[in-house]
């Protein structure tokens, strides 16, 4: 894990009952995704409960939202976890390929100034 990921940064907490046995929980993350991350976190998960899907989790800032009852939160945060890691790896993996297009594209246009350079200069032949 680098520095620059996202991470849980604390236990979840009951901010509101929604309804009897019902609660919105909310669990904080080290820092605000962006919204690369963010559509990394809610497309690239696998095995996603059918009773917990990634679009029940709202990102907003630096939390997680989710309503959930009580005894459902604990089995809930290793799956957070395991999917807030999952984004991070994907997002290093983007990163790595902008990085190489980058790379490929300053290439390409450093051979473009040096096959210029040399037409330029046999244009008088």
């Amino acid at each position: 894990m680098s520095e620059a990921d996202i991470r849980r940064v604390g236990p979840p907490q009951a901010i509101q009952r929604v309804r009897e046995g019902t609660y919105l929980v909310q669990v904080p993350l080290s820092a605000a995704p962006s919204a690369d991350w963010r559509r990394l976190f809610y497309e690239t998960q696998q095995d996603v409960p059918k009773d917990f899907p990634t679009r029940a989790i709202e990102i907003s800032g630096s939390l997680l939202r989710f309503r959930s009852d009580a005894a459902s939160v604990e089995g809930r945060i290793p799956l957070l976890d395991k999917w807030v890691e999952r984004a991070n790896q994907k997002e290093a993996a983007m990163a790595g390929r902008s990085e190489e297009q980058r790379q490929r594209r300053d290439d390409l246009a450093r051979e473009r100034q040096e096959l210029e350079a040399l037409n330029t200069a046999w244009a008088k032949l």
